[in-house]
């Protein structure tokens, strides 16, 4: 269904402002270095959530709020529909799509979570890039979240040393 009127996007991190910016090229960016030249006449925006405020003026009939578990942000325009987005909703939703839909739907691909369970004894890092070579015909592909980006780092080379390719990512991967 096309919106009648201008829509506004709110996501809370400048990863997501760039995702959707390429979902919708059309779309005005507000936040992350677009704040000096915004076209207030735009039909579409996609903002972050620390720069939404700089719409307030502006009237919208539709506003799609992405991680809605988030408390709205300070100065949030109006608009006559509201749509929030979240895998947390703490309220029942309207509308759920769940995962298994989305991967009969072929939205989403299938996949396996692997939680390993590791013991004080030894290099925690090295135990789980053995597991990873031991059980190597289970996985197709493996991403492992850090607590820090030293710490991804140090998981990169640890699996590289068992012979896997490997790369990190962080919020300053582009």
């Amino acid at each position: 269904q096309e919106a009648k009127g201008k829509v506004l996007i709110i996501v809370p991190s400048h990863v997501l402002l760039y995702q959707f910016a390429q979902v919708f090229p059309d779309f005005q960016r507000v936040g992350m270095g677009f704040n000096n030249d915004i076209d207030y006449g735009a039909a579409g925006f996609v903002a972050v959530s620390d720069s939404v405020h700089l719409l307030s003026n502006v009237s919208f009939s539709h506003i799609f709020v992405d991680e809605a578990h988030h408390p709205l942000p300070y100065d949030c325009p109006d608009a006559s529909r509201m749509y929030y987005f979240s895998a947390t909703h703490q309220v029942y939703p309207d509308f759920e799509y769940g995962m298994a839909q989305a991967v009969t739907d072929g939205v989403l691909c299938d996949y396996d979570v692997a939680i390993p369970i590791t013991t004080n004894d030894g290099d925690q890092m090295d135990c789980l890039a053995s597991m990873l070579s031991n059980y190597a015909e289970q996985f197709r592909r493996v991403l492992a979240y850090c607590s820090s980006i030293s710490e991804a780092h140090k998981f990169q080379q640890t699996v590289l040393q068992h012979g896997f390719v490997a790369w990190h990512m962080n919020a300053n991967t582009p």
